[in-house]
């Protein structure tokens, strides 16, 4: 029997990160979270976190939460039923954008509960098995000078015993992005694999010239060189290089999964949990890669995307950060550049009220 909902939490918080974001689309030494608990009978409680870049969207979202929240409450625990009717709802708002990431954060929350009403962890509610799923690292590496790259790759390896990591290129020149790729690559295993992640900051024009000049550099993957909205520029250039192209962290929802495939404009697609849809949105974009047969990584939130590429088709690698991990009481650990599930009910994510409170965002 799914217990009926009763109630909504939600707080904010600022969480200062250990290694600051030095990107193309800015510089960031905090990062905003709001953390949610759906409160069940049964004393059953979803929980679930999302970040959503920008501290001061944060209040927004929240009131979008509860003002959905309102459609559900006192009803049995139903989150398919529910992602679909948030949607119907999302209409006139527009389904993306702040409307979709209060959808998200409910839907991450309500599959939890309904994990935890079932006594199950989450991967194995929705069909598959306890494990270690494949990551790289992806806490750091940002756009420094390069001749710091070499030591701060040799970390990050060693947090987890991992074999990959991703650099953010897209330098002034690029001499410093080769340079920056030799560094790292100094750090690394001989068979490691080296990602990159350019974070939209090429015209297409640019993109062409830099990304034909690192095209012969063994890199697994491009991520993002231009505007994520330019798909068809996209096909364009993937159908100019050998380094496979990925894309994906900015579909706001299946729907412009389902574009994005249809046009053949990338190599995979990594989803993000929160701008994908949460747990329901991921599941449908899991089944239109594998239609497509189309790798599929994750961006972000390695806790429940880990559950999710459990029971995903066509999976490749899950990407690591430990940014939220001072918000959670027990986080995951890692062993041999794998993240390990942990054999607890729902996601597996209790939060620690103390760092909430310690970190809690004021809108002031």
């Amino acid at each position: 029997m799914n217990p009926k909902i009763l109630e909504l939490r939600t707080r904010m918080v600022s969480v200062p990160l250990s290694t600051p974001i030095i990107s193309a689309v800015g510089e960031y030494r905090m990062w905003p979270y709001i953390v949610s608990e759906v409160i069940c009978e049964d004393e059953i409680i979803g929980n679930s976190y999302i970040g959503p870049y920008l501290d001061h969207s944060m209040p927004a979202i929240v009131s979008t939460m509860h003002a959905l929240f309102e459609n559900f409450k006192g009803m049995a625990l139903a989150p398919t039923e529910f992602f679909d009717e948030g949607m119907r709802s999302l209409s006139l708002l527009g389904r993306s954008g702040i409307a979709l990431y209060a959808l998200a954060a409910l839907d991450i929350a309500f599959w939890d509960a309904r994990a935890k009403a079932a006594k199950q962890p989450l991967c194995v509610h929705l069909g598959g098995t306890l494990g270690k799923v494949k990551a790289y690292n992806s806490g750091g590496l940002w756009l420094n000078d390069p001749g710091t790259l070499y030591n701060e790759a040799r970390s990050l390896l060693e947090r987890g015993n991992f074999e990959a990591l991703k650099i953010r290129l897209g330098r002034r020149t690029i001499e410093e992005d080769l340079e920056a790729i030799e560094e790292v690559r100094r750090a690394m295993p001989k068979n490691g694999l080296l990602l990159s992640d350019f974070n939209q900051v090429f015209s297409l024009t640019e993109a062409i010239h830099r990304l034909s000049a690192l095209d012969d550099q063994g890199l697994y993957w491009f991520e993002e060189p231009i505007k994520y909205y330019e798909l068809q520029n996209y096909a364009e250039l993937r159908g100019r290089l050998k380094t496979p192209i990925i894309l994906g962290e900015n579909f706001h929802g299946p729907d412009d999964a389902f574009r994005s495939l249809q046009m053949d404009n990338s190599d995979g697609i990594m989803p993000d949990l929160m701008r994908i849809g949460g747990v329901t949105g991921w599941l449908r974009t899991g089944a239109l890669s594998n239609a497509f047969q189309k790798a599929i990584s994750s961006h972000l939130y390695p806790e429940v995307s880990a559950h999710l590429m459990c029971v995903t088709p066509m999976v490749d690698l899950l990407e690591w950060t430990d940014w939220a991990n001072p918000l959670i009481k027990n986080p995951y650990e890692l062993e041999e550049g794998c993240v390990v599930i942990p054999d607890r009910p729902g996601a597996g994510i209790d939060f620690d009220e103390d760092a909430i409170l310690k970190y809690t965002f004021s809108e002031g």
